[in-house]
């Protein structure tokens, strides 16, 4: 339990001290005195204050006892039946939909009583709120319930009826009622809270027929979707609204989709009745409709008003063949429709009965007012064809002929532009009369689907050119112009180069090149020779030289000019980089000694010589355009090679320098010509020299001395494969399988090789069974293989020797004992 102290009791009695004394202040105010022609019996609230002006017109009716109506009212929120269907998600145009049966779907979702404006003629009725809102000279707010006398009961102003009036009659009369009263400058507004809730009876063909508690601003849409909807079999085209068992109303679903009329604008009451009937009347549109699906019709109606309701056909609709299957007599039957003379106005409807199947097919695709023009016009392409079009005038809209337009003849296919027509027949015609005159035979009428082909003088002539090979900066073909001359020739193609001998100029021309077209007579090729000058300036006699179709022309190669040939020393020469040859026949030692001998590290028997083949069969042409660009990549794949061979990294951990071979093997790889790599004896080149060890060297040929590779490798099978430092006092192969533990399983002694730095190799010699290995070198590979699972022909002996051994010594002792 919690002890109070003497200041909560003390704070208690000021309190009560206070609220005393403030009641009786009240009690003690006399009341303000009013004009009894305004209020009898009230103060004037002009005179008041906001707080006693809230007090004065309070909602009397309020403390009058509580109003059923106010429960009633607060319900008026109705939430959505979860068992509705939600048809909002099919497709607005499936043929098994009804058209203006989604119409309830979508009016479901909207809740009327949330408008933040009623509408003016809405009728105010019991437990409707009316808000008064007041700012300015006075600032007040509050709801004003209407009460079952259908009046609302401001305090201080009287009662005042509302009850069916429409709420813009309800605003005039509050309004003026309450601007009587406040001071002047106070700014009133009247509208209207929660409107009430009303229940409406739904009955027929919807899902959940019964009475539905809706809001009073509802019409009778949203009260059947509040319903669940209208079934598969409702008539959307007649829906009665019966109050006191009266029709009030008939509604009409498809003139409030395509006109937007609701009906007589009818606000529902309490115990109204909808009544929802069975359809009357459904056709089912199909095909080339715009909105294909079932509609309803009325008795009288017919295809005007499918047409109206579906919105029509679509352009490319065989209206004129429009087919109405129809079920008579237990049997389907087809009528022929004509629906453009039904469009008509003042035309002769076509009922429809229910259940009809109405089609519409598409037209027949293709084009028939159209011709083609085909070939030399300025835009070839498809054109309309008019009545009288001829000739003439279907080329002018083509935009004209062109100047390669062949004018002598011209074609006009009948009907060939027609896909569907297998055979046409064929107009020559000139073009040239008709340009001539209009009015000619040849400048025929034309008709639909027919081509007009024309042809161009480029096509009944090849072109000409002219090539120029060897010693010019730009060979190759070149197009002829009329009056080429050799001397224009040679400045088309960039002119002469150093190198070229300005004493020997050849042409090859075909004679009788225009017998040659007409396919008289064979041609023959004759070759003349001209003098030049390095200016391009020919000699008197050939100064003016025409050049006829096809020539070919020839600029030989000086044989006295040569630019350097270079070789490249690489590797461990003293001064590598490269040395031109002084002459053609100068050989490997020479080079050996200009470039200043090997270093002391140098391993001269892994010298390798990197050469390209030589051209010995290349088109001539395919030299000139191909050849060129071959060689320039191979160049640069040659370089990178050096470059990597420089590179001290290129030698392995283990100092193997035999994989120079296999490196530039794989990273060199030109198309044309093809590299070799060729191993040389230096020893022998030096000390033999102008013998055939001191090879001579060609042009970009690469010298490449390895770095000593100190190291033996044993490869292949021997107990331990591994690599051994090189010892010159033992060059004997079996030494070095001896450090690598032995021979292995199966060891092909006979097959035993050494594969030497430079990519030379030496195999084991045998005698019988006596084995001669090759000797050892520096940088060497030594290499034992796995003898095969085939015995041969000396382990067939080895082994018949050893089985005869046996018995020729048990045939020697038997013999002693005899």
């Amino acid at each position: 339990m919690t002890l109070r102290g003497p200041r909560f009791f003390l704070n208690k009695t000021i309190l009560f001290t206070v609220l005393c004394l403030f009641s009786y202040v009240l009690q003690a105010q006399p009341p303000a005195q009013i004009p009894k022609e305004v209020i009898p019996g009230q103060v004037d609230p002009k005179n008041l204050s906001p707080t006693q002006l809230s007090t004065l017109l309070g909602d009397k009716n309020r403390e009058t006892g509580k109003d059923k109506n106010s429960t009633y009212v607060r319900s008026s929120r109705v939430d959505k039946d979860s068992t509705g269907e939600d048809n909002i998600k099919k497709n607005n145009y499936s043929p098994d939909k009804t058209y203006g049966a989604d119409a309830f779907s979508y009016a479901a979702s909207t809740d009327l009583s949330e408008l933040s404006t009623p509408p003016l003629d809405y009728p105010i009725g019991v437990g409707d709120y009316i808000i008064v809102a007041m700012w300015g000279a006075a600032e007040f707010q509050t709801d004003y319930l209407v009460a079952r006398d259908g009046a609302i009961f401001p305090q201080g102003l009287g009662k005042i009826n509302v009850a069916g009036l429409t709420f813009e009659t309800v605003r005039q009369v509050v309004y003026s009622r309450f601007k009587s009263v406040v001071p002047a400058g106070t700014n009133i507004s009247i509208t209207l809270g929660t409107p009430r809730s009303i229940s409406v009876n739904v009955v027929g063909e919807v899902y959940q027929p019964g009475p539905v508690t809706v809001s009073a601003f509802s019409n009778a849409y949203n009260v059947i979707a509040r319903a669940g909807g209208v079934s598969d079999f409702a008539n959307l085209r007649s829906i009665k609204i019966k109050r006191s068992g009266r029709v009030i109303d008939d509604l009409d679903v498809y003139t409030y989709l395509t006109t937007g009329d609701f009906g007589k604008h009818i606000y529902l009451q309490n115990n109204d009745f909808i009544i929802v009937g069975v359809v009357e009347k459904k056709v089912l549109a199909t095909g080339q409709f715009k909105r294909p699906m079932f509609y309803q019709l009325k008795e009288e109606e017919g295809v005007k008003a499918l047409l109206k309701y579906s919105g029509g056909l679509t352009p490319d609709a065989l209206a004129s063949g429009m087919k109405i299957i129809r079920s008579e007599d237990e049997k389907q039957k087809q009528r022929d429709v004509n629906a453009n003379a039904i469009m008509k106005i003042n035309s002769e409807d076509y009922k429809l009965e229910d259940g009809d199947i109405v089609r519409v097919d598409l037209i027949k695709a293709g084009i028939i007012n159209k011709v083609e023009v085909r070939g030399e016009v300025t835009y070839p392409d498809f054109y309309e064809i008019r009545p009288g079009d001829r000739l003439f005038d279907i080329i002018n809209r083509a935009g004209g002929v062109t100047r390669n337009t062949l004018l002598s003849k011209a074609y006009i296919f009948r009907g060939a532009a027609d896909s569907t027509r297998l055979q046409s027949d064929r107009l020559e015609v000139s073009l040239s009369e008709v340009m001539e005159n209009i009015s000619s035979d040849n400048n025929v009428e034309l008709l639909p689907n027919d081509q007009i082909q024309l042809f161009s003088t480029g096509e009944f002539g090849d072109a000409q050119f002219v090539e120029i090979f060897g010693e010019v900066r730009k060979e190759g073909r070149v197009r002829k112009y009329g009056g080429m001359t050799l001397q224009d020739l040679l400045y088309l193609s960039g002119g002469l180069k150093q190198s070229a001998e300005f004493g020997r100029l050849e042409i090859a021309s075909i004679v009788d090149i225009d017998s040659a077209r007409q396919g008289l007579k064979p041609t023959r090729t004759v070759v003349r020779s001209y003098a030049i000058q390095s200016n391009l300036e020919l000699d008197s006699a050939s100064g003016k030289v025409l050049l006829k179709p096809y020539d070919q022309v020839q600029v030989r190669k000086n044989p006295t000019f040569k630019f350097q040939e270079n070789i490249q020393m690489s590797g461990l020469f003293r001064y590598p980089g490269l040395y031109p040859r002084l002459n053609q026949f100068e050989r490997l030692s020479s080079y050996i000694d200009r470039a200043g001998g090997f270093k002391e590290n140098a391993n001269l028997s892994g010298a390798i010589l990197y050469r390209i083949k030589p051209i010995d069969t290349v088109d001539r042409i395919v030299v000139t355009r191909e050849l060129d660009s071959s060689i320039k990549a191979q160049n640069r794949n040659r370089e990178l090679a050096i470059r990597k061979m420089n590179d001290k990294n290129f030698v392995n951990n283990d100092g193997d320098s035999n994989q120079v071979a296999k490196i530039t093997n794989l990273e060199i790889k030109p198309e044309k010509p093809v590299d070799d790599i060729v191993t040389i004896d230096m020893y022998r080149a030096l000390k033999f020299r102008n013998s055939k060890y001191d090879i001579v060297l060609r042009e970009k040929d690469i010298i490449y001395i390895p770095e000593i590779n100190p190291f033996v490798s044993v490869q292949g099978s021997v107990q331990s494969p591994l690599k051994i430092i090189f010892d010159k006092e033992h060059t004997n192969l079996t030494h070095y399988i001896d450090k690598a533990g032995g021979f292995g399983i199966d060891p092909w002694r006979r097959r035993v090789y050494v594969k030497y730095a430079n990519g030379r190799s030496k195999r084991t010699r045998n005698f019988l069974l006596f084995h001669f290995y090759p000797r050892v070198e520096e940088g060497a590979i030594v290499i034992v293989p796995v003898k095969p699972a085939t015995q041969s022909i000396v382990d067939i002996a080895k082994t018949a020797v050893v089985g005869l051994v046996p018995i020729a010594i048990t045939a020697f002792i038997l013999r002693l004992t005899n």
